[in-house]
């Protein structure tokens, strides 16, 4: 049984009241409204009935304090009245009463018009909700139990027609108005997981259209019905760009050494470890390069670490400029660089990259006394390694033989030392 509020003084119009309505509803009554009001946040109350004529003795002070609220309530405000209703009972209803009620009034009548008034004012405070959501930036949509829409705060550009006024979103589904079908499959499966298990999800998708790229967040729930059988799904939009983009570039910060813009060296070694799990399905045969700056040591304490910053910085762009997208070119040291080749052909492939490489560094700095000269160390997979640790000792050794006997050269392991350097 649902309540009433009764805010009339105690006499012949609240016992008349009380025998009409005490067999439909649960009385509560006040000869005004309880400090603060918090008889109205009753979730069991469906209605508020004020006695006009009582109201106006009083300035109209609790009707004037109602209508305070009336756009917060989820139940309507109705005046009763001995008397026809006037410009005051109108400017009532204007601001925030649901409807003036003149008495006497037979008990079905009386019925009927608190009733209609309690399912008006369900679907008044809906739409009223659906106004209030359409000012936020986030959208809020709901979805019945196929997957098509029944209601979307707003339309975004990512649909197709959401331009045109006269279009809806209601009744269709993903697959219909989306104009990215991955997105849209992705979504339609995550509602079906939502309606078969009862569990929420969330999750970000990219949309890239018309020159623009988008993260948007879902958060989806379901509805539940007054069974507790799931009749929809209720989902919010949000547009998390910005953060997206922040989240990558701080992501980037940490797997970028910021003087050579290569991976730094955790990032480089979990690259190569995650490569390596893949051989045997997508590449057969690989190689790991270690290089080494000769001599480092001597261009600080001669030209300072600006210059030392700058030859880094340089070799770094010639070692990345001769590899390929797909391999993995890394800083692991102060002078020290890592290269991972995947699906290479032959060995002869990976030792002319060597020998492009130190040509090119040899070159690049003629305003140095001496120049400088590179030293590379190579391991072959999986010739010499299948994991990355077999692999890094194998060309940490290639490298220690090319260090101790002709710097400025480069060495397979396992194979006979190279000849010396072109000068």
């Amino acid at each position: 049984m649902k309540d009433i509020l009764l805010i009339m003084p105690q006499g012949e119009l609240l016992e008349t009241l009380s025998s009409l309505l005490s067999s439909e509803y649960r009385l509560l009554c006040f000869d005004r409204l309880p400090d603060g009001g918090n008889a109205l946040d009753d979730p069991n109350l469906a209605a508020v009935l004020v006695d006009l004529a009582h109201e106006k003795e009083r300035g109209l002070a609790i009707a004037k304090k109602m209508m305070g609220y009336s756009a917060f309530l989820k139940h309507p405000i109705l005046g009763l009245t001995a008397s026809l209703p006037g410009e005051e009972e109108a400017a009532l209803v204007e601001n925030g009463f649901f409807d003036i009620i003149p008495l006497p009034c037979p008990k079905s009548l009386l019925l009927k018009r608190i009733q209609s008034a309690i399912r008006a004012s369900d679907s008044i405070t809906f739409h009223e909700v659906e106004r209030m959501l359409k000012q936020l930036p986030s959208n809020i949509f709901l979805k019945d139990t196929e997957g098509r829409y029944v209601f979307s705060t707003q339309y975004w550009h990512h649909l197709y027609h959401a331009d045109d006024t006269n279009w809806s979103i209601r009744g269709k589904t993903d697959m219909e108005i989306r104009k990215d079908k991955e997105n849209a499959k992705k979504a339609m499966e995550a509602d079906r997981k939502i309606l078969q298990t009862g569990n929420g999800t969330s999750y970000i998708i990219e949309e890239k259209q018309d020159g623009m790229d988008e993260f948007l967040e879902l958060i989806k729930r379901p509805v539940y019905d007054a069974d507790g059988k799931i009749s929809g799904i209720i989902a919010l939009i949000n547009n998390v760009t910005e953060q997206h983009l922040l989240k990558q570039e701080l992501e980037k910060r940490t797997q970028i050494d910021p003087l050579t813009e290569l991976l730094n060296k955790p990032t480089t070694e979990e690259h190569i470890r995650m490569m390596l799990k893949t051989a045997g399905k997508d590449w057969k045969n690989g190689a790991l390069m270690m290089l080494d700056v000769d001599n480092f040591k001597n261009v600080n304490d001669s030209h300072g670490h600006a210059v030392g910053d700058h030859v880094l910085a340089r070799i770094a762009r010639i070692i990345h400029s001769n590899f390929r997208v797909m391999d993995v070119t890394g800083r692991i040291g102060g002078d020290e660089f890592m290269v991972f080749l995947r699906n290479i052909k032959e060995t002869e492939a990976v030792c002319n990259s060597a020998r492009r490489i130190q040509q090119q560094v040899r070159a690049a700095f003629p305003e140095l006394p001496g120049g400088i000269s590179i030293s590379i160390g190579i391991a072959l997979y999986p010739a010499h390694g299948v994991t990355f640790e077999e692999l890094y000792r194998a060309a940490d050794a290639a490298l220690y033989e090319v260090k101790n006997r002709c710097k400025g050269n480069f060495h397979v392991y396992g194979e006979g030392a190279e000849e010396k350097p072109e000068p």
